[in-house]
C-alpha cells in the first residue's frame, strides 16, 4: 500500500533539522525558487523542475530523480507537489510532498528561549528571517517588532500569565507586515514607534523619541534613536546590557537605507549612527536583532544574537570612518529593492487594507532588509 504523500511543515522542519531530507525537488516557476527556497542547517540537494514542465511529462525527468533516497516535493500550495508524489510512488519512488507547499513555510515559526532572566523569546520566522522578541519580567511583559501572526506571541503571553505592557516597532517594516497595532489593540496597551518612520500614518500611536525609559518588572528599556535603515529606526537598550537593534545591526550586515528612495540622505544617517550614536556603547552588550539573513545564522540553541564587539570587528561598515568612503560601500552593495516593499509600507502605515490572500503574496520570500552581508549572503 502506497505511503501518505503528505508531510506536515513541523515535522518536514523536523526531518530537515535531523538532516533526513536529502533530496528536494522544487515545482516553482524558475525565477520564483531563484529568489528564495527551503534551507536548512545543512546543505540540501535541490532541484527545480517547474510544473508547468513536470506535468504530463515526468518521464523526462525520472533519470534526474533517485530512487535509493526519499524525495521531497514542493511547490506554492501543495496541490501539485502531491499529485506528483502519488505518481512517482506508483513508480516506485519514495515521494513526498510538503503539505501546505510554500505558502506553509513562508508562515512557520520556531521559538527559542535566550538563558537568564529575565525571559526573553525570540519568535524566528524560518523562511523570511524575521525575528519578533518577546520580554518577561515578574509577570510584565514588551514586545519588539511583532510579526503579522500574533497568535504565538499571545500564547507565550497566556502560558507566563504575563501582562503585555509595551509593543514596539523599532523601525516601519518594509519586508513583511507588523502584527504591533493588531497585537496592542487585542491586549490593551501602548503602540510605540518614532515619528519620523510614522509620518502620515492612518492610526494612533503612541511616539518612540530618542531617550524615552520604559519600565516594566524589573527592567528598563531606554530608546536610543538609530536612523540610517530608515529615518525613525530605533534600538532599545535592556538594563544596560541586551541591545534590541531592529535592523541597524544584524548578525551578517546592518540595515539598507535605500527602501525608501532616499540613499545617499539615509546613508549618511546610517554612518553617524555607527560611528556615533553607537560608539559610547560597550562592546560586551549583546545585540538581538530583527532580521537573519539565512537559519545558518541561528546558533546552537536556535537563537540569532552577536556582542556589539563581534559587529566592530567583523562587519566593515565599522571600519570605515571617512563619510564619502561609506557612502560609496554601501551604495556597492545594495540588493534589488522588491516593488512590493513599497506596497508592505503603506499596509504597515495603514493606508491600504489588503485582504488575507494579497497579504500572502506581499510577505512570500525572504526579507531583503540589509546589504550584502560578510559571506555574501542578503537579508
Amino acid at each position: 500500500m502506497p505511503k501518505a504523500v503528505d508531510i506536515e511543515v513541523g515535522e518536514f522542519k523536523k526531518k530537515l533539522d535531523r538532516g533526513e531530507i536529502s533530496f528536494l525537488l522544487d515545482m516553482r516557476q524558475e525565477e520564483e525558487f531563484a529568489s528564495w527556497r527551503i534551507e536548512g542547517g545543512k546543505p540540501v540537494e535541490t532541484i527545480n523542475i517547474p510544473q508547468i514542465d513536470f506535468v504530463g511529462e515526468e518521464e523526462k525527468y525520472l533519470s534526474q530523480l533517485p530512487k535509493d533516497r526519499e524525495i521531497f516535493l514542493v511547490c506554492a500550495h501543495g496541490g501539485a507537489s502531491k499529485y506528483e508524489a502519488e505518481l512517482l510512488q506508483s513508480k516506485g519512488y519514495q515521494a513526498f510532498s510538503l503539505a501546505g507547499g510554500m505558502v506553509a513555510w513562508s508562515i512557520y515559526y520556531e521559538t527559542s528561549r535566550l538563558a537568564g532572566t529575565p525571559l526573553i523569546q525570540q519568535i524566528y520566522r524560518i523562511a523570511k528571517g524575521c525575528i519578533t522578541h518577546v520580554v518577561i519580567s515578574n509577570g510584565e511583559a514588551v514586545v519588539i517588532d511583532a510579526v503579522r501572526h500574533i497568535e504565538q506571541i499571545r500564547a507565550i503571553l497566556t502560558g507566563q500569565g504575563a501582562r503585555l505592557k509595551y509593543v514596539f516597532d523599532t523601525h516601519l517594516q518594509a519586508d513583511h507586515i507588523s502584527g504591533g497595532r493588531e497585537l496592542a489593540q487585542a491586549e490593551a496597551c501602548p503602540y510605540l514607534i518614532c515619528p519620523a518612520d510614522a509620518a502620515g500614518a492612518a492610526y494612533p500611536y503612541q511616539p518612540l523619541i530618542d531617550g524615552d525609559e520604559f519600565t516594566f518588572g524589573a527592567c528598563s528599556l531606554t530608546a536610543l534613536h538609530t536612523p540610517g535603515h530608515t529615518p525613525g529606526s530605533s534600538s532599545l537598550l535592556m538594563n544596560g546590557k541586551i541591545l534590541f537593534s531592529g535592523d541597524t545591526i544584524m548578525e551578517t550586515t546592518v540595515g539598507r537605507p535605500d527602501l525608501g528612495g532616499k540613499v545617499e540622505e539615509w546613508a549618511k544617517l546610517l554612518y553617524n549612527t555607527i560611528h556615533n550614536r553607537l560608539k559610547p556603547l560597550s562592546d560586551e552588550i549583546l545585540i538581538l536583532p530583527t532580521h537573519a539573513a539565512s537559519v545558518m545564522e541561528r546558533d546552537e540553541d536556535g537563537l540569532v544574537k552577536l556582542s556589539l564587539g563581534e559587529a566592530r570587528r567583523t562587519l566593515p561598515h565599522f571600519s570605515l570612518i571617512d563619510q564619502a568612503d561609506f557612502v560609496s560601500y554601501v551604495k556597492s552593495t545594495l540588493l534589488v529593492n522588491p516593488d512590493r516593499y513599497q506596497e508592505i509600507r503603506k499596509v504597515n502605515l495603514g493606508l491600504l487594507t489588503p485582504d488575507e490572500t494579497h497579504l500572502q503574496e506581499l510577505e512570500i520570500g525572504k526579507n531583503l532588509c540589509g546589504m550584502a552581508g560578510k559571506n555574501s549572503e542578503s537579508v
